[in-house]
């Protein structure tokens, strides 16, 4: 009877250790599995954000009612088919009047995302723009162009410098640049000087 008391005891202890290691390695193969995304969502990912077609040495020129209202070259472009979105580095503009086909402004940028159902693009990293005649720049670091109502505007957050006529200078945040009316702001933070 004794050695059968002992028996069910080391066979006990030896099913509690056996239980509380199955426990412990269930418990790793959860946080294990927890801690990593599964395969497929990975590989759903990467399908959805490769390109669709890469162009390099683009011009593409955009048409507003059938005038000419922007040219865009660059170096190297990236297209996606689903949201018609269009990824162009290192790149030159220039934004045209549609009433006469005058140059209104023009610049360049690092880097831009141009939204074909829209119109709309974000210019990105280093983005300089100039007015027709070049007397008024502006220099930033987030330019968006609003194609609806014919604007460049950056969030309130980005630092501008605008140059004009060599007689201004005027440094802030968040800038408003209306082509047509040819009408500009600095919306925050403003501080400047002016040259006689």
């Amino acid at each position: 009877m004794a050695g059968n008391a002992r028996a069910w005891k080391t066979f006990a202890r030896s099913n509690a250790r056996a239980f509380c290691a199955l426990c412990l390695l269930s418990l790793c193969m959860s946080v294990l599995l927890a801690c990593s995304p599964p395969a497929e969502d990975v590989t759903q990912s990467a399908q959805a954000e490769a390109p669709d077609a890469r162009f390099s040495d683009l011009t593409r020129d955009e048409y507003r009612n059938g005038k000419h209202s922007m040219r865009i070259t660059a170096q190297l472009a990236t297209w996606y088919e689903p949201d018609q979105r269009l990824e162009i580095e290192h790149l030159a503009f220039t934004a045209f009047n549609t009433d006469d086909g005058s140059i209104s402004a023009s610049g360049e940028a690092e880097k831009a995302t141009f939204y074909e159902s829209s119109g709309d693009i974000e210019f990105s990293g280093y983005v300089h723009l100039k007015s027709a005649e070049g007397d008024i720049s502006f220099k930033t670091d987030h330019l968006a162009y609003k194609r609806a109502l014919d604007i460049f505007e950056t969030p309130l957050d980005s630092d501008v410098t605008i140059n004009a006529k060599n007689q201004l200078f005027m440094a802030g945040r968040g800038l408003l640049f209306d082509v047509k009316q040819k009408y500009y702001e600095i919306r925050e933070s403003v501080s400047g000087s002016v040259y006689q």
